[in-house]
């Protein structure tokens, strides 16, 4: 059967035409569901890959973290990694990428496809709920934690005709669109404190966006003295109170200087600052302080207990440590695996507990002769910490078999709950001090990893 070209005169190919421009303006209406979701992505943001969640969301291991751990699995991971929920969070330089822990193979991945240094992604943080990334150009976005769609996308540097002037004076400031001479980011951190996005804009204000929707809840300016902000943390404190910690001037060495400014948290007034001469980022210790370690390098050295209310910051009490590292703080009580008298390399033989509200001694538990402790947690009211043999890399022999066994100790008496032998490992040859220590806890799990080592991390289950 021969088909006729049809007369475009004739009445019928006139609604034949109309019906079919019809179909081509509503197309993206009537696809099936998939197709359209796919659409609307690409649309949406253009250039970005969003590869959706790969299967069923993946249950946490339990509802806290492991009592009595008893199982280990092996995986291949990047330093950084945060654990929520069965998942492993990394970072790529692009965006990040969820990893079912359960089978090691990836859940979703987001990252931005332009080119250039601008895309790069600076930072994340993670709640229950969303994966907050922030981008050197400014760009913040919110990932859907059980999807690994885009919820939100915000502009921290907004284009409008004033704010082009704005944005090109910042950068001349910075030394160029991507920092000064294109090398320190626009963005410093994000980070999520009770529901807040907290970030910087490239006007030395403090930016808060809603982590649901990604809505500007609040702006800060920070004082004359900083006419540069990048922000390190942000706490949130009872009655509308949130700190932040920014590095002011970061780009210039002589004048850089870091604050603790208190905001509230509805309108965004900065109702005191503090200057934060402290070396090491505070850990919250309980619900109104802030554990910091002293700058002095002089041992000892002073560890502040500083209460944070809507009038300030005040020490409330302080206890010493001979070395900085190895500290944790949690649920009303501070940590050191430091040995205080003891002022050489493999001094990480002591475990001992300090009440944040007063600086008292809790409690104290010495590692057996030749046995040490690396660096410790706190969850759900114990503690989890690696007791293993001391091992100093000599010559770079790495490569030796190490025993070590993952403690749970009760965190108010230091009392021994459960002990795991972990599964035999060898010494990364990159590790100078080899202690294997508690690098995150969450959805049940707790990781082990060798500090500054990239690859090998033990995650320990119920």
């Amino acid at each position: 059967m021969r088909l006729r070209k049809p007369d475009p005169e004739a009445p019928g190919w006139a609604l034949l035409t109309l019906g079919i421009a019809l179909i081509l303006v509503l197309s993206p209406r009537i696809l099936p569901t998939q197709d359209r979701e796919n659409h609307d992505r690409q649309n949406q943001v253009q250039g970005d890959l969003i590869t959706g969640a790969r299967g069923p969301f993946p249950a946490a291991f339990a509802a806290e973290a492991p009592v009595e751990p008893d199982h280990v699995i092996r995986r291949t991971v990047a330093d950084g990694d945060v654990l929520v929920h069965g998942l492993g969070i990394r970072w790529t330089e692009s965006g990040v990428r969820a990893v079912n822990l359960r089978t090691g193979k990836e859940y979703w991945r987001y990252e931005r496809r332009e080119a250039g240094a601008a895309a790069d992604a600076t930072s994340f943080d993670v709640s229950e709920r969303t994966v907050v990334i922030d981008f050197r150009d400014g760009r913040v976005v919110g990932i859907d934690l059980r999807t690994g769609k885009p919820r939100w996308r915000t502009e921290t540097e907004p284009e409008t005709e004033t704010g082009e002037e704005e944005r090109s004076l910042a950068e001349a400031m910075h030394g160029g669109p991507n920092g000064m001479n294109g090398m320190n980011q626009l963005n410093g951190t994000v980070s999520l404190a009770d529901g807040q996005a907290v970030t910087e804009t490239t006007t030395a204000t403090v930016l808060a966006v809603s982590e649901r929707d990604g809505r500007r809840l609040w702006t800060a300016k920070a004082p004359k003295s900083c006419p540069d902000v990048s922000v390190r943390t942000a706490y949130a404190f009872p009655d509308h109170l949130t700190a932040v910690l920014v590095d002011c001037d970061p780009t210039n060495p002589e004048t850089s200087h870091e604050l603790l400014l208190g905001v509230d948290n509805r309108t965004g007034d900065v109702l005191w600052q503090r200057p934060a001469d402290w070396g090491n980022q505070p850990l919250r210790g309980d619900e109104n302080t802030l554990v910091a370690l002293d700058p002095n390098p002089l041992t000892p050295r002073a560890v502040h207990l500083l209460e944070v209310n809507r009038d300030g910051v005040s020490e409330r009490a302080d206890f010493s440590v001979t070395r900085g590292y190895g500290l944790a703080a949690a649920e009303g009580v501070a940590l050191s695996n430091i040995d205080p008298e003891i002022y050489h390399l493999d001094s990480k033989t002591l475990l001992s507990a300090y009440a944040t509200k007063n600086g008292h001694r809790m409690w104290r538990v010495r590692a057996p002769s030749g046995q040490a402790y690396g660096g410790p947690a706190i969850a759900d009211g114990r503690v989890y910490v690696v007791r293993q043999p001391i091992f100093i890399h000599v010559n770079g022999d790495g490569g030796s078999p190490a025993r070590a066994e993952l403690l749970v100790l009760d965190a108010d008496t230091g009392r021994l709950l459960h002990t795991l032998r972990l599964p035999g490992l060898t010494v990364p040859e990159d590790v100078d001090l080899a202690t294997l220590s508690v690098c995150g806890i969450g959805g049940g799990a707790v990781s082990v990893c060798w500090p500054g080592e990239t690859q090998t991390r033990m995650i320990a289950t119920d």
